[in-house]
């Protein structure tokens, strides 16, 4: 046997794995608490309360262009008049919709809840790797599972989705699966799947090529491959069609009724209003530098808020994008304007919205302002600078504790999303 030193240590055994601060005794890492599969089991259980009800005008075109797919015709061949809004996204999703027509068809299944479950699936697994995210980054497990609760109850996020129909989750869920495999291969497969699904996602891209924790450049790349790959056949057959319908709302002269250019019609008119939502769209790249120091889901935060902010259409969806993003930095970082502005975006996605102006089905129609109201219009645009000044300045949004073993950067260290939580 070895001696020991009177007065000395004992000499260092097997190293032990780090385990959170936080952790409960005798459970494995980040155990998975009772309270996830019942939170998402009642999630799951309110959605498919609410998806027969109604839907929206973007799920009726969407099911109407899905119809047409399935028989054949080619949607972005097809004359505009002859949908009330056309397909202006990569096909990934018209191919989910139409595969679901054609399970309705067979099934006799009504497509008003057939066409909803990929959503209804997408917001149970962005609750899920939002609780994974905030685990991963050192939080408590009550702390994790309140971030999934604020996502998967939120009101305009069951509107959107499960009562409207609108399928921006599906980009969402692929966008945190990229976030959450950022050093490992499965990066690339999953952010091309977030851009090929709704391409809002696209818009990050500047942020993941600079500053802190970026991307390797070949990955992106990678990435940026993968949505051509995923436009089959139509990037062959209509590639001219494909690129005229992605690009169909650029130009477009009319404001969206949560746009911030509301605030600039009343003092100078019209054309005014038009000539500075110009500006703020060709400021937006320039303004997404201001942020290329922060943390990764910071960065995503402030990327979507300021599309937000500076977009001259913005609809009651655009604020859907940044809210996943916003519960982890109002939790991770304790950021009060974070949490404001989930608030915020909340309440005006309930006040200014599709059931408020235009109805698909009036039973469900309610009108509490007028729409466009520039006061909330201005609101919005004046939290969401906020919110990103803030964070350029890097503010006063850090973690209030540094817990042992807790990432420095935002990057989870470990490259599997799910192997911590046997």
């Amino acid at each position: 046997m070895m001696a020991v030193r009177r007065g000395s240590s004992a000499p260092p055994g097997p190293r032990s794995p780090a385990v959170p601060a936080d952790a409960a005794p005798g459970r494995p890492r980040y155990a998975i608490p009772a309270d996830v599969p019942i939170f998402l089991a009642v999630a799951l259980l309110v959605r498919l309360i609410l998806a027969p009800l109604t839907e929206g005008w973007d799920f009726f075109s969407d099911a109407r262009s899905a119809a047409l797919a399935l028989h054949g015709y080619d949607v972005y061949g097809l004359s505009r008049t002859a949908f009330r809004l056309p397909w202006t996204y990569f096909p990934l999703c018209l191919h989910l919709f139409a595969g679901l027509q054609w399970v309705a068809g067979a099934t006799g299944f009504p497509f008003r809840v057939l066409g909803k479950l990929p959503m209804v699936v997408a917001d149970l697994g962005i609750g899920y790797l939002l609780f994974t995210a905030l685990r991963r980054r050192g939080e408590s497990e009550s702390t994790a599972v309140l971030g999934m609760a604020l996502y998967l109850f939120n009101p305009l996020v069951l509107l959107n989705g499960a009562l409207l129909g609108r399928f921006d989750a599906i980009a969402l869920v692929f966008l945190l699966l990229a976030l959450e495999c950022y050093t490992t291969r499965l990066f690339a497969p999953f952010y091309g799947l977030a851009i090929a699904a709704k391409t809002f996602p696209i818009f990050l891209l500047p942020l993941l090529l600079l500053g802190r924790d970026r991307q390797r450049p070949g990955r992106l790349l990678l990435a940026l491959l993968c949505v051509p790959l995923l436009s089959l056949p139509y990037v062959v057959t209509d590639p001219r069609g494909l690129v005229g319908y992605l690009l169909y709302d650029v130009g477009s002269p009319w404001l969206g009724p949560l746009s911030s250019y509301y605030i600039v019609p009343h003092a100078h008119g019209w054309a005014s209003a038009l000539s500075v939502a110009r500006v703020g769209t060709l400021l937006y790249p320039l303004a997404l530098l201001l942020v290329v120091r922060r943390p990764l889901y910071v960065k995503a935060a402030c990327a979507f808020v300021l599309f937000a902010a500076l977009n001259r259409s913005v609809y009651e969806q655009y604020l859907v994008w940044s809210l996943p993003f916003l519960i982890v930095v109002a939790l991770r970082h304790r950021s009060r304007l974070a949490v404001w502005l989930v608030v915020l975006y909340t309440a005006a996605g309930l006040l200014e919205n599709e059931q408020t102006w235009s109805a698909f089905d009036t039973r469900f129609h309610y009108t509490l302002l007028p729409t466009p109201w520039p006061p909330l219009s201005g609101l919005l645009a004046v939290s969401a600078l906020l919110f990103v000044a803030g964070q350029a300045l890097h503010g006063r949004a850090r973690p209030l504790r540094r817990r042992r073993n807790a990432h420095a950067s935002d990057v989870p260290a470990r490259p599997r999303v799910f192997a911590e939580f046997s």
